[in-house]
Parts: structure tokens; C-alpha cells; sequence
């Protein structure tokens, strides 16, 4: 059947069907792209934003291993050397004691001969000192002497030679014969020579040596100065005879026993613990984040509370590890710098007594460093 013109619809309404259904379609796709599309929009701007905001990242602290220490550091007091170092004696110290430099700490059984042998050089050098004096007196007495004799042999020698004038002028009137006079020649030449020889042991009594002192003088002046050598090599070696203490401090350790030579580790450990300090091995790879005047804190299980310091000195000088971990997964082939880190006075009191304390240092990194 054909479709009359009442029932087929106008061609302008069609046309606008077509409007709307094609509207109504491209609503729907917007919308769906709106609502879809939004959440997509909203992190990409998210990113946006976070790249263009400033990169804050937290600083990390820097820690090191490191050992408690007097701030003279621990001094060992070693061994006396030589032929006479002998056994110890003695011992007049205890370990925690407080010592004196120049203190005596141990008494060696060397001690009686070689105390008898710096008596002995001592009385040596007395004995020549006093020899000395008599030859300066009997010098002195020599030259006063000899001038005296120069003095009268001089008149003597005048005396003769007035008489030897006299006589050859009576001889020369023809009273005297010639021979008359031969004697008297022979005393003036004979008070000539003895003033000659008279004078020539004044002048070598007044000779003197470069130093201004007489010839004589200067060989006993010799002996005393080898005397004095000799007594200060038997106070040198009588010193070896006790151990003495090198720095004022206190007794960390004692390793000598009555009746045994001193080893190569010494006699005793001395250390002032008046001001304590810690030495911390950083890594080599922290060690830029590491300054002095920077603060850091020592903690360990051995001490009641945290231990607070000022960083004073850095390393010169990249070396081996010492201080180690007992962390089996610690580095121990590591590469570190030493730093010192002084304790303030309540720390430096509260670990006075743990010498040797193995602590871990926390240095605050300044900010901006890597994590």
C-alpha cells in the first residue's frame, strides 16, 4: 500500500528531529567526557604543581663509632732501657690513683748500685772541685812567690853590676889588675840568668788558654769537668732505677707486677680525666657533613643518660677503621676521618671513670642533605 500525502510527514519536521536527536547525543557524549575526563584533569594539574613547588628534603643525622678518652689522651708509661733496667721492686701506685708528672710510680731492685754509684760520682766531683781550688791557691802562691824572687834577683843583678862598674874603673886607675875582675863578671852573669830563669817561670805561671785559664789551672778544671759528666750519666742512669710518671693524671691501668720486668706494653696507662673527650671515626663519605663547633650527642648502654659536645678538631688524614662494630653486618674494611669531640663538664664528669667506653656519635647534618 502507498502512502498518501494526509500520511506522509512534512519534510521540515523531519529535519528538525534530526536536530534534536543529533543535540541530544552530543549532550550526552559531553557530559560523559565532563564527568570521565574530570578526575584525569584534576591529577594531571596535581602533577603540575608538585613540580613546580620547591623540593624539601628531611635532613639525616650522621653517626660514627667512637671511644670515650682523657683529653690528653691515655699516655703509657713505658720501660726504663739499657744494661741496668732491672726488676720491679716496688710499686707505690694503685690503679684510679691520681699521679703528678715527675711522680714516682715503681721502684726497680737496680736501685741500690746504681744509687752507689751516683754517691760515688758525686764524691768524685767534690774531690775535684776541691783540687781545683788548691791548684787556683797554689797557682796564686806560685805567681807571688816568683814575683818576689824577679824583685830581689833584679837587686841582686843591680848590686853585682854596680861593683863590676867600680872595680874596672879602680882597675882602669891601676889598682886592680884584670884578673881581679873575673869574678865579679861571673856574678853579674850568674844573677842575669837566674832572673832570666826566674821570669820565664813567672810568665808560664800567667799563661792562660782561650777561656782565661791558667795552663795549670785549666787541666785540673778538666778533671772536674769529666767528673761532672761522669755524675750526670750516674743520675741519668739512676733515674732508670724508678718509673716516673710523664703528665699529671690519673692511673688507668697497671700491667707491672712486683718481681717481673716491664714488657713492651709498659708499666701503666695514664690519662687525665679531668676534661674528657671522644674520638669518632666518621665515614669518609659523611665526613663533608661533619664541621668543628658542630654539636653532637654520644649515647651507649653503658651510660644512664645521652652525652652532649662540641665537635673541636677534624682529621687530616683518611685511614683505616679501628674502632669496630659488633654488628656482624657492620663495614669493617671501612676508609674514616677522626674527629674529637669535647664533652661538656656534666658529661665529661659522667664518664671519667669509663676510659676506653666504646659510644656512638650522632652528628645533626646540616639542612638540605641528601637522605
Amino acid at each position: 500500500m502507498t502512502e498518501t500525502a494526509a500520511t506522509k510527514p512534512p519534510a521540515g519536521r523531519k529535519k528538525r528531529s534530526r536536530r534534536w536527536i543529533i543535540l541530544a547525543i552530543v549532550l550526552i557524549l559531553g557530559g560523559g567526557g565532563y564527568f570521565f575526563g574530570l578526575p584525569l584533569l584534576r591529577e594531571l594539574e596535581a602533577e603540575r604543581t608538585a613540580a613546580e613547588a620547591p623540593v624539601v628534603v628531611a635532613s639525616r643525622n650522621i653517626t660514627a663509632l667512637g671511644e670515650v678518652l682523657p683529653v690528653s689522651n691515655r699516655v703509657t708509661v713505658a720501660a726504663p732501657t739499657g744494661q741496668d733496667a732491672g726488676r720491679i721492686y716496688e710499686i707505690r701506685v694503685a690503679e684510679g690513683e691520681a699521679v703528678t708528672k715527675g711522680q714516682v710510680l715503681a721502684v726497680l731492685d737496680s736501685e741500690p748500685l746504681l744509687k752507689a754509684a751516683l754517691a760515688q760520682a758525686v764524691a768524685n766531683e767534690a774531690l775535684k772541685r776541691v783540687a781545683l781550688a788548691a791548684r787556683a791557691a797554689d797557682l796564686d802562691a806560685t805567681e807571688a812567690q816568683l814575683a818576689a824572687q824577679v824583685d830581689q834577683l833584679r837587686v841582686a843583678l843591680e848590686k853585682a853590676q854596680v861593683e863590676l862598674d867600680r872595680r874596672t874603673r879602680l882597675r882602669d886607675s891601676g889598682i886592680y889588675e884584670d884578673t881581679a875582675l873575673v869574678d865579679l863578671r861571673l856574678d853579674v852573669q850568674s844573677a842575669t840568668y837566674n832572673l832570666r830563669n826566674t821570669e820565664i817561670q813567672l810568665e808560664r805561671n800567667r799563661l792562660r788558654d782561650p777561656s782565661g785559664l791558667r795552663i795549670d789551672q785549666a787541666s785540673a778544671q778538666a778533671e772536674l769537668d769529666s767528673a761532672i759528666a761522669e755524675r750526670a750519666k750516674a743520675e741519668a742512669d739512676y733515674a732508670k732505677s724508678s718509673v716516673v710518671a710523664p703528665i699529671d693524671g690519673r692511673i688507668l691501668a697497671l700491667y707491672g707486677r712486683i718481681g717481673q720486668q716491664i714488657g713492651d706494653s709498659g708499666f701503666a696507662e695514664i690519662g687525665d680525666t679531668g676534661q674528657m673527650m671522644v674520638r669518632a671515626e666518621v665515614y669518609e663519605t659523611d665526613i663533608s657533613g661533619v664541621s668543628v663547633g658542630q654539636g653532637a650527642t654520644v649515647t651507649s648502654r653503658a651510660l644512664a643518660a645521652e652525652l652532649t659536645g662540641k665537635v673541636t678538631r677534624l682529621g687530616v688524614r683518611i685511614s683505616d677503621q679501628s674502632i669496630m662494630s659488633t654488628d656482624p653486618a657492620a663495614i669493617v674494611d671501612a676508609r674514616v676521618v677522626e674527629v674529637w669531640i669535647e664533652l661538656d663538664q656534666a658529661s665529661s664528669a659522667a664518664t671519667r671513670d669509663l676510659s676506653g667506653l666504646q659510644v656512638l656519635v650522632t652528628f645533626a647534618a646540616p639542612e638540605g642533605d641528601d637522605a
